[in-house]
């Protein structure tokens, strides 16, 4: 019987819970060790030396109506208050889609699904502040959601509600843009990589 391990990461605004990495057929926190904190703002000048990734079937898993179903599923989840784990997250303001985020995390989902990892530091040591300021952001808050395995926007969305980290995330006031990625690569272990990124400048 084939088992299929779906994960989650979340790292936000100045609070990243942790836990181990879940077991087999759950939904859950993986592992990881960054904050942003939101405190500082980088130099908006990117310094990746390359044009944004642009949204297209490489980098939404060739899903219909990716910005739209994600912009709705967000903006949806926000205009209800909900509790994340026990922490009561207010009805809070709609997030607008980011070409800039879009780049990082699709860059994030690229990396990881090309090199076989799950982690949101990517394998040149970089957090997901230094990649959102190396597209050109420059931030006052960030964070960041990650999940593998999932299928579809919906089934990533009801994991990370599902979950208190990734629900603070999407729930937390200060952010004013978003944009999610997803990559997938046959062969790797998970199949699909998520990215979210979530900030305010």
């Amino acid at each position: 019987m084939l088992a299929v391990v779906t994960l989650l990461g979340a790292c936000g605004g100045g609070e990243a819970p942790e836990s181990p990495a879940v077991p087999t057929g759950t939904v859950g926190t993986a592992p990881s060790t960054e904050t942003a904190s939101g405190t500082v703002s980088p130099a908006p000048v990117p310094t990746s030396g390359s044009a944004l990734l642009p949204l297209d079937a490489r980098t939404s898993c060739d899903l219909p109506d990716f910005q739209v179903e994600w912009t709705r599923q967000i903006n949806a989840a926000r205009a209800s208050a909900r509790t994340c784990g026990s922490a009561p997250m207010p009805a809070t303001t709609p997030l607008r889609w980011d070409n800039r985020l879009f780049s990082a995390a699709a860059r994030h989902s690229l990396d990881m699904a090309t090199n076989n990892y799950f982690s949101h530091t990517g394998l040149d040591g970089r957090s997901s502040a230094q990649r959102i300021a190396d597209e050109g952001y420059a931030w006052t808050w960030t964070g960041e959601n990650i999940a593998a395995g999932q299928p579809t926007v919906s089934a990533v969305m009801a994991g990370w509600l599902a979950s208190a980290g990734h629900c603070s995330n999407i729930m937390r006031a200060q952010y004013q843009d978003v944009a999610v990625a997803c990559v997938e690569q046959p062969g790797s272990t998970f199949g699909r990589y998520w990215t979210m990124v979530l900030a305010r400048p």
